[in-house]
């Protein structure tokens, strides 16, 4: 991103994060339901929304 932008986005309080992947709504899914069961978790699914009528979904 460029300077300005990441000034910008700072200015609002967004916090940037890198991530080894493609930042992609289908990718943080299976990211969050890995971390989530590394913690012991029984989770059975996660669903990340890109907005409120598109999402992504990962299940095993």
């Amino acid at each position: 991103l460029k300077p300005a932008t990441c000034e910008a986005l700072a200015d609002e309080h967004f916090r940037m994060i890198e991530v080894p992947y493609r930042p992609t709504a289908e990718n943080f899914a299976k990211a969050f339901y890995d971390a989530l069961r590394e913690q012991g978790l029984p989770v059975l699914r996660v669903t990340v929304y890109e907005t409120p009528d598109n999402s992504a979904r990962y299940e095993v």
